[in-house]
């Protein structure tokens, strides 16, 4: 799952977001906004990474991102949660169990040991993957409604390929959904796009594309300032496992 480019240039100052009563959910979003730490130089030299960490490492936070997705598909009547590694188990596992229902973890090529579905080759900003899940898998071959949750939604190579192998298994993709989106609004990633032009449902609970910066990767600036950027021990190298 790629992250967003840094540009080269000059970050340009940005006006302050204006204040606004706000909903439950735009806490939630703001939230998750200010625990997205931003990390330049991996997992490439020229990526801003997204650091999610910072938000499971808050207890409230994290509950409350969980708690937010369990709301939302309480009734929808599903079978199973979906969600590749290796972020995405960290929402798509507790998710799961509070709902009561199965998890399907979407693996890397060659991580799983019996039978599997294989996507074709995703292609990545970083890289290139292949992912796979477990056939049969649900107790007595159960097929069903499944969400495919996962950590950010950006290129959308990812999400699509979990679609892809899923309903190999005869699953029926009731939706797709992120912790936060970078590819809605004016953002230069089709991640969403992508998703709805193949008829898939997308949600996210929180959206890094301020029509401010038009079309520019700065999600950052969303949630501060550039001085909020952190530097990684691994810059200059391309870390390949990520």
């Amino acid at each position: 799952r790629c992250r967003a480019v840094a540009d080269s240039v000059a970050v340009p100052s940005l006006p302050a977001l204006p204040c606004r009563h706000m909903s439950n959910d735009d806490t939630l979003e703001l939230t998750i906004k200010r625990l997205v730490r931003p990390v330049r130089g991996f997992p490439n030299p020229d990526f801003t990474f997204g650091d999610i960490t910072p938000l499971l490492a808050d207890g409230h936070a994290y509950s409350a991102v969980i708690d937010a997705f369990v709301e939302r598909y309480k009734d929808a009547g599903l079978v199973a949660i979906a969600a590749p590694e290796a972020r995405g188990f960290f929402f798509g596992c507790p998710v799961a169990a509070k709902l009561g229902i199965g998890f399907l973890p979407v693996r890397k090529m060659n991580q799983l040991p019996g039978d599997t579905h294989r996507s074709p080759i995703v292609a990545m900003d970083y890289g290139e993957r292949c992912l796979e899940v477990h056939s049969d898998i649900l107790p007595g071959g159960r097929t069903g409604k499944v969400a495919v949750i996962d950590d950010i939604l950006a290129t959308g190579g990812s999400a699509l390929a979990c679609c892809g192998i899923l309903e190999q298994l005869g699953m029926h993709i009731h939706e797709v959904a992120a912790v936060y989106d970078y590819s809605a609004g004016k953002s230069a990633l089709p991640g969403r796009g992508l998703l709805t032009d193949q008829g898939y449902s997308v949600f996210a609970l929180a959206k890094f594309c301020d029509d401010r910066v038009e079309g520019k990767m700065l999600w950052w600036l969303e949630r501060g300032t550039d001085d909020d950027v952190v530097l990684s021990p691994h810059i200059g190298k391309m870390n390949k496992q990520h």
